[in-house]
């Protein structure tokens, strides 16, 4: 089985560290964030009480769940920039998914995303012994696409017009990366996210 014990995983630019009950409030505005929601959500963004977030917290924290793991994302100087999780892990066929959301625009356009995302691609591919990892993409999310080629990722297909945002319908682009694909000094260098 594989562990689903949360290490810190290291960077050059980020910490990778298990979620925190100490950060709930920061966790508590990206939730309640509606461009945040728009980007990694299929459902449309409601804003949630925040004792309704707390018990959701809470329940994640002490009930981890065995086929997902949820990293913070700290930047150089400490600073909660955003979370990064891998989820649908599967033990027998070697394969999950990874996604990302910096809800500190700060640090938007700087390079965080792609060291985060870095890191935890070497986490899947070298600890985990993942085969595949895959990643979704919403078309109208331009960053993300490009981050998630731009490490390697191939695009293996188009669901369309899955997500209805903005008056209108968006496709979601599935992409994966095999471990036989995995170069991880390929990865282009003036890649911003």
């Amino acid at each position: 089985m594989i562990s689903t014990i949360k290490n810190e995983l290291q960077g050059k630019r980020v910490l990778l560290t298990p979620l925190q009950i100490e950060n709930i409030y920061t966790h508590f505005a990206w939730n309640n964030d509606p461009e945040l929601n728009k980007l990694d959500s299929e459902l449309p963004f409601v804003e949630e009480s925040f004792g309704e977030f707390k018990r959701r917290f809470e329940f994640l924290l002490s009930h981890p769940s065995m086929n997902s793991q949820d990293f913070e994302i700290h930047a150089e100087d400490g600073k909660l920039i955003g979370i990064i999780e891998i989820s649908d892990i599967s033990d027998h066929n070697r394969h999950c998914t990874v996604s990302l959301t910096l809800g500190d625009r700060d640090y938007w356009g700087k390079g965080y995303g792609r060291d985060a995302m870095g890191v935890l691609l070497d986490y899947c591919f070298n600890t985990l012994k993942m085969h595949r990892v895959t990643a979704e993409a919403f078309e109208y999310d331009k960053a993300w696409k490009k981050l998630v080629e731009g490490m390697g990722f191939r695009k293996e297909g188009t669901v369309r017009d899955f997500v209805f945002r903005d008056g209108q319908y968006w496709h979601k682009h599935l992409y994966a990366l095999l471990d036989r694909d995995y170069r991880p000094d390929d990865v282009e260098p003036d890649l911003m996210y």
